[in-house]
């Protein structure tokens, strides 16, 4: 089976620099997929979130990255900041991965 290739796509590509950066170089976090494999730990929640300007925005830039998998998860409604870095970028990234 083969990977997909959305787990490979660098954090800096779809988030923010200002949050992206910290997660590279405090939390050694360079792709999607090392994101989301950190994030099934509970214990390293707390850190990751802290990278963020809020928990909540770092539910939802999980949330988002598993959905670009297939991964089934629940609408929020909440209002949430901008985490990504803009959306003509993201739907580019996502789009030319998944051809």
């Amino acid at each position: 089976m083969a990977r997909n290739a959305i787990l490979d796509l660098p954090l800096s590509e779809v988030m923010r620099p200002e949050i992206a950066l910290p997660l590279h170089h405090m939390l050694n976090l360079y792709t999607v997929g090392q994101l989301l494999n950190a994030w099934r730990r509970p214990r390293n929640h707390a850190s990751i979130e802290r990278l963020f300007d809020n928990p909540a925005q770092a539910r939802h830039a999980i949330a988002v990255c598993a959905a670009w998998l297939g991964v089934n998860t629940h609408a929020s409604v909440e209002s949430v900041s901008a985490w990504w870095t803009n959306d003509a970028s993201i739907v580019a990234n996502v789009t030319t991965l998944n051809a």
